[in-house]
C-alpha cells in the first residue's frame, strides 16, 4: 500500500494534493453578497446539509450570538477591501449544533479589481475549542477548591 501511495505522489502530486484538501478541508464559494455558489463535500458534511440546499444561502445564516457584531463587521470591512481575513468562526448546523472553524477567506477579483466572490477555506476544530473549554473548567473548579481548602 505504501508503495502505490508513493508511487501516486510522484507521478501525480496534483491528484494526492486534491484528494487530501478535498478529505480534510471544508471550502465554500460565495458571491460579492456572501450566497453560497459552491461548497466541498467537507463543508456540507460540517454543515450538517446536501450542497443543492446550500447553494444561494447566505453565509450569515449559520453565525451564532457567540461573537458581536463588530467581529462581522470587521470580517465584511476586510474581504470587501479585497484583503485576506483569517480567524475562528463559531457557528451551528441546519440541526444546531455548535462548530467552531479556522477560516480563512480570500476575495478573488474580476480583471478590473474589483471583488466579485470569496474563497472560504475551513478547518474543523470543534474538538480542540471543547477540549480547551473542559481544561479551562477544570482550572477554575481547582482554583475554587483550593480556595476553600
Amino acid at each position: 500500500m505504501e508503495r502505490i501511495k508513493h508511487y501516486m505522489w510522484r507521478t501525480s502530486p496534483e491528484v494526492a494534493i486534491t484528494k487530501f484538501i478535498e478529505k480534510n478541508v471544508a471550502i465554500s464559494v460565495s458571491d460579492e453578497v456572501g450566497r453560497i455558489i459552491y461548497a466541498n463535500n467537507r463543508f456540507c458534511t460540517i454543515i450538517g446539509s446536501e450542497e443543492r440546499e446550500l447553494i444561494g444561502v447566505n453565509n450569515s445564516l449559520f453565525k451564532t450570538n457567540m461573537s458581536r457584531e463588530p467581529f462581522y463587521k470587521n470580517l465584511w470591512e476586510t474581504i470587501e477591501k479585497g484583503n485576506i481575513w483569517k480567524g475562528v468562526l463559531s457557528n451551528k448546523t441546519n440541526k444546531g449544533n455548535l462548530f467552531w472553524l479556522e477560516t480563512t477567506i480570500v476575495p478573488l477579483k474580476d480583471d478590473e479589481g474589483n471583488v466579485e466572490s470569496f474563497i472560504a477555506m475551513y478547518l474543523d476544530v470543534t474538538k480542540a475549542k471543547i477540549d480547551s473549554k473542559k481544561i479551562e473548567i477544570q482550572n477554575q473548579n481547582t482554583h475554587t477548591l483550593g480556595d476553600t481548602a
